[in-house]
């Protein structure tokens, strides 16, 4: 038996264990997929005890533990790519052989979403691993407006993408944050409560939060009738390049991601 784990701290509201064990299901896996909860104190104690046994394929991480693990992967063994070095952000790691590694497919997330969109102006509320996985994602044409509850993480996202149109605002600054085309919600519930009071539905939203359902932000895009990407979409969507790195198995993307979807919603909805 394999076993594969998502780890953060609050986790006992993650849909990860359902929407993975549904896709090992579905592939005819044979894996068991949990909830571990781990903080940012415990993650290295938590990985050094698992990487070495040789039943672990995989786990996922929700922040801060994307952040977190780039501090601590070389310690650990842990090679990450290129990309979550740049971005300082990897929400996966996963088994290759007999070494370990790691990366971010929450980039892979956005732009699976993104396909055949031509989006040349966006605002990301939001400055952590989450907000740089979507500005990997985005085109390099396309101009961003962060806006953000404070400017520590500023420099390194200059540092890791000094090619590209950022601009940055104060969280003061939020109710002017809808008018791009596109605009990632990217913080966490409790900021959102600034957020409803000033929104106006832009073209398109990608709301990262998915817990509670339908979160507040979610809820007015989608009384408007302009078009959301859901929490659950983001997360299924991240999902198979988890999957797919996890199990090696081959699959038709969006036949998963459908079915997914599907699961989740079946499971918020009856919450």
């Amino acid at each position: 038996m394999k076993f594969a784990a998502v780890l953060g701290s609050p986790i006992k509201h993650s849909l990860s264990p359902t929407i993975h064990g549904a896709a090992y299901r579905k592939l005819g896996f044979d894996a068991v997929y949990e909830a571990c909860e781990v903080d940012s104190q415990g993650l290295q104690a938590f990985l050094s005890s698992k990487l070495a046994q040789s039943d672990w394929i995989g786990f996922s991480l929700t922040m801060p533990l994307k952040e977190k693990i780039c501090e601590i992967a070389q310690d650990l063994g842990i090679s990450l790519d290129d990309q979550s070095i740049r971005i300082s952000s990897a929400n996966t790691l996963y088994r290759d052989g007999d070494s370990w590694k790691g990366t971010s497919t929450d980039v892979l997330g956005f732009s699976f979403l993104l396909q055949n969109l031509d989006i040349r102006e966006a605002t990301i509320i939001g400055a952590g691993g989450t907000a740089r996985a979507a500005i990997e994602a985005l085109g390099e044409d396309c101009a961003i407006k962060i806006v953000r509850r404070d400017d520590k993480r500023d420099d390194a996202i200059r540092r890791a993408f000094p090619n590209r149109e950022i601009s940055f605002s104060p969280w003061v600054d939020f109710d002017n944050a809808w008018s791009r085309t596109l605009v990632v919600v990217a913080v966490p519930i409790e900021a959102t409560r600034d957020l409803v009071k000033t929104f106006r539905p832009p073209e398109i939203l990608i709301d990262a939060l998915y817990s509670p359902w339908l979160p507040p932000v979610s809820e007015l895009q989608s009384q408007s009738g302009m078009k959301l990407f859901s929490g659950i979409d983001l997360l299924c969507a991240q999902a198979l390049g988890q999957i797919r790195l996890m199990t090696s198995e081959s699959f038709d993307e969006n036949e998963i991601f459908s079915y997914l979807k599907s699961v989740a919603l079946e499971v918020v909805t009856n919450r």
